[in-house]
């Protein structure tokens, strides 16, 4: 496989507990551990209160589609620890993107629902 970040070829160790199953894998070692997943929680008072969660608490220079195996892992912690049918879920990539779209997030704060934000970067510059 090749990884998303660093653009190297690295192999994924197989044995007969997961010979079968197809898992992708998108980073390789050495990229885990250049980029360590940090999950943040903040809540921020609006019109009402948003709950942000983040998996980077400073920004990298790689693509965000690379960390796609720890978006999920948070998405499916969120998703367990809310409703998904019950509160409005946004997703940006970073602090500095959310911001530019604040209208529409102080829009949504008038449904009088919670507002679960995910973020890949959680870097207020």
């Amino acid at each position: 496989m090749r990884c998303l970040a660093c653009k190297a070829l690295f192999r994924v160790k197989t044995s007969w507990d997961n010979l079968f199953i197809k898992k992708n894998y998108y980073l390789c070692d050495n990229c885990i551990i250049k980029y360590p997943a940090k999950y943040t929680y903040v809540a921020i008072p609006f019109d009402s209160l948003i709950h942000i969660f983040s998996v980077f608490d400073t920004s990298y220079d790689v693509n965000p589609i690379s960390f796609i195996l720890e978006r999920e892992y948070l998405f499916k912690f969120i998703s367990t620890k809310y409703n998904l049918k019950k509160v409005v879920f946004l997703y940006f990539d970073s602090f500095k993107e959310m911001m530019e779209n604040k209208e529409c997030i102080n829009t949504l704060a008038l449904l009088k629902r919670k507002i679960v934000v995910m973020l890949t970067y959680f870097s207020k510059y």
